[in-house]
């Protein structure tokens, strides 16, 4: 009536795997900043908040710097001396050593005429995760305009018990979900071991990491994680 069974004993292979919980994160070889490459003023400022989205070449802003207006006009008087192409080009090296897009030297060198401001362009497709600038600001080449992550492909960071390491390695299938969509799960792998245990916790941190092509998932989302440790014979 209690249901008890009774079987043989018999060598078989076990299958282990880890539940915990984790955090997703940006991945950090994903984030993309934007410095200024040159002082001046930023004059107008399209990225308006955190978490906008943007694209790879869009206008952040548009900035005016007495620098850059100088390296314009040495580019123009270039232009306008006969047999002077290295001189052009090192003047065009300038600009571009400046931030200067190519389309904006292009333009220049077309109009034979300088402009007051130049845009800003974003080098990386994903969301601001920071703004350090706003419209009017005086900036400089050492403060970072934007920060870009990119959530195409995020990270999980989970904590593993002292007696799970031994089942960890690099390259473990891994599962997560998350309680804002339920019954949905996304697959991914063991990225990177850190190398130390927390003092205190005595847990070891692990990085994993999955696609997230629709951007469904979040940073700073909880996730409940299996790691799968492979076969145990």
């Amino acid at each position: 009536s209690m249901g008890v069974r009774t079987a043989p004993a018999r060598n078989t292979t076990l299958w282990r795997y880890i539940e915990t919980v984790g955090r997703i994160d940006y991945d950090e070889t994903r984030l993309a900043h934007v410095h200024p490459r040159a002082s001046g003023w930023m004059e107008t400022l399209d990225v308006r908040a955190e978490g906008d989205p943007i694209r790879r070449g869009q206008v952040i802003g548009r900035l005016y710097s007495e620098e850059i207006l100088s390296a314009q006009v040495d580019f123009l008087i270039a232009l306008d001396q006969p047999n002077s192409r290295v001189r052009i080009e090192k003047a065009r090296n300038r600009l571009r050593l400046l931030g200067v897009p190519e389309g904006t030297i292009s333009s220049i060198q077309r109009k034979r005429e300088s402009v007051n401001t130049v845009p800003v362009l974003s080098n990386a497709d994903g969301v601001v995760t920071m703004l350090g600038a706003r419209q009017g600001m005086y900036v400089t080449p050492n403060m970072e305009i934007v920060t870009i992550g990119d959530l195409s492909r995020i990270w999980v960071l989970v904590d593993v018990y002292e007696h799970q390491i031994d089942w960890l390695a690099e390259g473990l299938s891994a599962e997560i979900s998350v309680p804002a969509y339920p019954g949905r799960t996304w697959e991914g792998e063991v990225e990177y071991i850190y190398p130390e245990l927390d003092p205190k916790s005595r847990t070891l941190k692990v990085r994993l990491a999955f696609d997230n092509p629709d951007g469904l998932l979040k940073a700073n989302m909880f996730a409940d994680v299996k790691v799968y440790g492979g076969p145990k014979r």
